[in-house]
């Protein structure tokens, strides 16, 4: 997450695409469409949200690998 009230010390990755349309979510992952490291699981079911920190949160079956 980038921070304004820092200085740059590295380059921002992005994601390619657009965005899901909020009124109509896909079917599993809302990043699955954009994501490169995508995996059949991901189209039909969402990650559960996880806490990684005190203000943090993540969501990816990378993870359960």
């Amino acid at each position: 997450m980038p921070r304004v009230d820092e200085g740059v010390t590295e380059k921002l990755e992005t994601i390619p695409g657009q965005p899901p349309n909020l009124l109509r979510l896909p079917k599993g992952c809302n990043f699955e469409p954009r994501c490169p490291y995508r995996m059949p699981i991901c189209k039909t079911v969402e990650p559960i949200l996880e806490d990684i920190s005190e203000k943090r949160k993540k969501a990816c079956h990378l993870d359960e690998l």
